[in-house]
């Protein structure tokens, strides 16, 4: 049995599906470092966690429920919009 996840935003295009795209994650039981990503249009595809933004809380359930692979860490939101603010005129 696979164990769900969570919602995540994916960090580069899957399956037809653009970057920021929200899914539902599930960790195979079968593969323990590969993952479900369960998208609204009821397509699936089994992947790694490098196609997520998943922050330490995410990292915690991944790994709590048995995944193994890699992780890629969310950057904070606010310092990202200030990364990509233009500066004072």
């Amino acid at each position: 049995m696979a164990g769900y996840a969570g919602q995540f935003f994916l960090a580069t295009a899957v399956g037809g599906h653009p970057a920021e795209t929200l899914v539902r994650v599930t960790v195979s039981a079968v593969y323990r470092s590969r993952l479900v990503l369960d998208f609204e249009d009821n397509h699936q595809v089994l992947t790694d966690a490098r196609v997520l933004l998943c922050g330490h809380i995410g990292a915690l359930k991944l790994t709590g429920l048995g995944y193994t692979g890699p992780l890629v860490r969310r950057p904070a939101v606010a310092a990202a919009a200030r990364s990509q603010a233009p500066g004072p005129a």
